[in-house]
């Protein structure tokens, strides 16, 4: 008995495999007395995700995200109109390069074939 055991998870293990990374495109949009949220991402199946999400209360105060994430990084881009925000220019500082080990690592994992 515990051999047919073994031998069933073994051949659903086996038959299950590795799915490779599929692109995609979801999304969702709501409406109600408070106000609209929604959101929209797609991905490419080679690692690259592109999408925007945002809301508008029922005051009119509303925020729009759009982003991007792929190989270059995680970049973003914020509109809005909430009280106490203000404009600013981005002008991040790296103070050190980081470790070249890692840095080479994770750039070997995002390389991606064009097959």
């Amino acid at each position: 008995m515990f051999v047919l055991i073994a031998l069933s998870c073994i051949a659903l293990s086996a038959a299950n495999g590795i799915h490779q990374p599929q692109p995609y495109k979801f999304g969702y949009s709501i409406k109600d007395h408070h106000g609209e949220q929604h959101r929209e991402d797609s991905g490419n199946g080679a690692g690259a995700v592109v999408g925007n999400d945002g809301f508008t209360d029922d005051r009119g105060i509303a925020r729009q995200v759009n982003y991007v994430a792929d190989h270059a990084g995680f970049r973003a881009q914020v509109k809005t109109n909430e009280p106490g925000t203000r404009a600013l220019p981005l002008s991040p500082t790296i103070l050190t390069p980081g470790d070249p080990t890692i840095r080479d690592h994770l750039s070997s994992l995002l390389i991606l074939s064009s097959d």
